[in-house]
């Protein structure tokens, strides 16, 4: 019975929200008001619809009703309850179920008009909104139905994949869809504003709020997102450029270039077209991003689905939608008021540059996630592309970023007045040069990439706090907390990349590790049951002068999914983490023991939220904050940097040498685990990757160079297993795409300042 409400609610938003869609088509300029006004009712119905749709789901997962077959595939009735509610959207059919919900919450409060926009634009919104909903509900029902039966119904279920079973996961999703979804009313406000009679400033103004809305919950999302492969994992890193990171990571970064954008055309009231097409785009690389998610041709630890005919059923809805879209803004254009209207030197100016830097990260991410499967489908060959392609084409782009960032702050909109206050800005800036030293000689930073992140993280930091307590310029505190947490995202990752110490070896019960300062003995490993696992669970006392902790590492077995994971062990102390993983039993009291030493690593995910937060603030438009918010401000920060404490004592003593082991490191980072999808030797923990760890700290010890060591894998496996793509003539679009995109970019930024101020020039003549 529940089950067929279900379907019929689907059914109904189908019907639904295609008159959603027809009405004001047909009838809006006929002024045929009863029925017009029937638009946001039934928008409001397909919302409760949905919504009953997706609790009946929910409803299922906890009753572990495996009459479903999704319940069935997908729970089973030894889960704790967070799981089981979560299970629902963790697969596929739950999580389009999820993104309908969504985009049919996003229309539900449109239809509210809390912002009491026009009449005709709200319906203009809804009928937009209206056919996105229409698609994709009609590929739900008919291609990822969440409510199949199963008859007879089994009396247990499989379980859900253990990655999954953790609160991370439990919060990330929905955080991300309301960020990814969100852009869909971006898109619904673009396309309406274009038969819009009236498009300037005002549209710019009701608009900002929702490309915030869908920013904040990307940027909370992401970084749960990287916080849950961090400690889940056990691979101990924040990000490595999977595809389906990179699909999230794409509309962020060109949702963070519309909101710039959208700040210009709001002050200025320039920049409308290219508000239309970031709206546009961003919409459609969220779109892609649930292609990549979902199609099959991808691999990755996070994809949903292998279904190829689904990836071509979402591919085809989507390439509809963007055609569409485009082919409306290739039609009705805005009239212009002028793409630059102000001198190099100015907010304006520098927001526009850093739209050029955020573009041509976005599409250097996008052309580096889907290159090696366009080159795989047309010439059979395969590349990987990895770590090492986006750290030299993204990073420093994204050091440009962070260095633009904060001078635009400085700057007044249109045209500057060249005042001499440069003495002012002289004590930040040694502030900076001091600072940054003072960081990098005592983290014993040496390689350059670090020094400079080191370096921009101070620039962003200090610039920030002195825009937004000086008397001369001002600052918003949204302004100030978006910068500043980049900066100390900035900070996190240049550091703990760099001075990292980590140990790998076989480790006998009763043994003692030193890394960084911290002797950390080995007591042994218990069996222990859990809700609906077997965990081995290690034993290891941390010893730092006189101060101690004991940290308990495991491996899961979870017997109904017969799946082994892994569960790290991490201990917080000023900011820094020591991070342990269980590996494999190899002896009667020997074990396999991973360690890092993660230094000013809490910084990444202190800055992200800090971020996250300065977007919560430009929405709420908060212009100051209390002195008590600063002092809470500052409590938290420090509260994530006490240590734990605890009793422990000291045995047999194992060392290593740390600038080996370093090496060790980044040499595995490059290569591919061959039965892993899109990991590393260094992050995987499958016993190929163990193997070829060792074999690459054979040829290390045996005093071989990076490139022979490189050369022996290609040899082996081709050039698939090294993650930096060769420079070769099937990859030179792959490695000058970021320079192609800038230059012309920089190109039509040119034209267009050469053509205003000759315009400007004639008429003063």
């Amino acid at each position: 019975m529940m089950v067929s409400i279900a379907n019929v609610s689907i059914i109904l938003v189908i019907l639904l929200s295609m008159f959603q869609f027809f009405i004001p088509v047909i009838f809006l300029g006929r002024k045929k008001m009863t029925l017009i006004n029937a638009v946001p009712f039934i928008a409001t119905a397909s919302f409760f619809l949905l919504s009953v749709s997706f609790f009946i789901l929910i409803l299922s997962y906890i009753n572990s009703d495996f009459s479903l077959f999704n319940v069935w595939s997908n729970s089973h009735t030894s889960k704790p309850l967070i799981y089981k509610i979560s299970g629902s959207w963790g697969n596929h059919e739950g999580s389009m179920l999820l993104w309908c919900w969504v985009m049919s919450l996003y229309g539900f409060l449109v239809s509210l008009n809390i912002q009491k926009i026009s009449h005709s634009f709200k319906i203009r919104i809804l009928m937009f909104q209206g056919i996105l909903c229409f698609g994709f509900v009609l590929f739900l029902f008919f291609g990822s139905n969440p409510f199949l039966i199963l008859d007879p119904a089994p009396v247990e279920g499989v379980g859900l994949n253990p990655l999954l079973q953790d609160p991370g996961l439990a919060f990330h999703p929905p955080f991300l869809y309301l960020g990814y979804v969100g852009l869909s009313i971006v898109w619904s406000f673009a396309l309406a504003g274009l038969f819009n009679q009236k498009f300037d400033k005002d549209w710019a103004k009701v608009t900002r709020p929702w490309v915030l809305i869908s920013w904040i919950f990307l940027t909370i999302g992401i970084t749960l997102g990287s916080f849950w492969a961090y400690y889940e994992l056990g691979w101990g890193g924040f990000w490595f450029w999977d595809p389906v990171e990179n699909a999230s990571l794409i509309p962020w970064i060109i949702t963070t270039a519309l909101f710039h954008s959208i700040l210009v055309m709001e002050k200025r009231g320039s920049l409308a077209n290219w508000c239309i097409l970031l709206s546009i785009i961003a919409f459609a690389m969220s779109m892609v991003g649930t292609f990549i998610v979902r199609s099959g041709l991808i691999t990755s630890v996070h994809a949903f689905a292998t279904d190829p005919n689904r990836g071509i059923f979402i591919l085809t809805l989507i390439s509809i939608y963007i055609v569409a879209s485009l082919s409306i803004f290739a039609l009705k254009p805005i009239k212009s008021r002028g793409f630059l209207k102000y001198r190099i030197f100015s907010k304006d100016f520098f927001l526009i540059l850093n739209n050029l830097f955020l573009m041509t990260a976005a599409f250097t991410v996008f052309i580096g996630t889907v290159y090696p499967m366009i080159l795989e489908i047309f010439s059979g060959e395969r590349i990987s592309v990895g770590i090492p392609f986006y750290t030299i084409t993204v990073i420093p782009i994204i050091f440009l970023i962070s260095i633009f960032a904060p001078v635009a702050v400085f700057l007044p909109w249109g045209n500057l007045e060249i005042k001499k206050q440069y003495k002012k800005y002289i004590t930040p800036y040694l502030l900076i040069i001091l600072s940054s030293w003072l960081v990098c000689f005592y983290m014993n930073i040496s390689s350059v990439m670090s020094f400079i992140g080191v370096f921009i993280s101070f620039w962003i930091i200090y610039l920030s706090i002195y825009s937004y307590f000086s008397k001369v310029i001002y600052s918003s505190l949204s302004s100030f907390l978006g910068h500043a947490g980049l900066g100390l995202f900035i900070m996190g990752a240049s550091i703990s990349i760099a001075s990292q110490e980590d140990f790998e070896s076989s480790v006998k019960v009763n043994s003692s590790i030193n890394i960084a300062g911290y002797s950390i003995d080995f007591r042994g490993v218990e069996d222990k049951k859990g809700p609906n696992y077997i965990s081995s669970t290690g034993i290891f006392i941390v010893n730092d002068d006189g101060n101690t902790s004991i940290l308990n590492p495991e491996k899961r077995f979870y017997p109904v999914e017969r799946s082994v994971t892994t569960e790290a062990a991490i201990m917080s102390q000023f900011l820094s983490h020591i991070y342990i993983v269980l590996g494999e039993k190899v002896g009667d009291e020997e074990w396999v023991v991973r360690i890092w030493y993660k230094p000013f690593i809490t910084l990444i995910w202190i800055g992200a939220f800090l971020t996250a937060l300065g977007g919560i603030f430009s929405l709420l438009n908060r212009k100051k904050f209390s002195y008590n918010f600063f002092k809470i401000l500052c409590f938290f920060i420090i509260s994530l940097a006490i240590p734990i404490s605890s009793i422990a004592e000291t045995s047999e003593s194992i060392k290593f040498d740390n600038a080996i082991e370093k090496r060790i490191h980044s040499i595995n980072q490059n290569i591919r685990c061959m039965v892993c999808e899109s990991q590393t030797i260094d992050d995987s923990n499958s016993p190929l990757a163990k193997d070829l760890r060792s074999i690459v700290r054979d040829k290390v010890m045996n005093g071989e160079t990076d490139i022979e060591i490189y050369d022996f894998f290609r040899k082996r496996y081709g050039d698939y297993i090294i993650f930096k793509p060769p420079l070769r003539l099937n990859t030179l679009l792959l490695w000058f795409t970021p320079i192609f995109v800038f230059i012309f970019g920089f190109f039509i930024i040119y034209l267009n300042q050469r053509k205003t101020l000759g315009i400007e020039g004639g008429d003063e003549s």
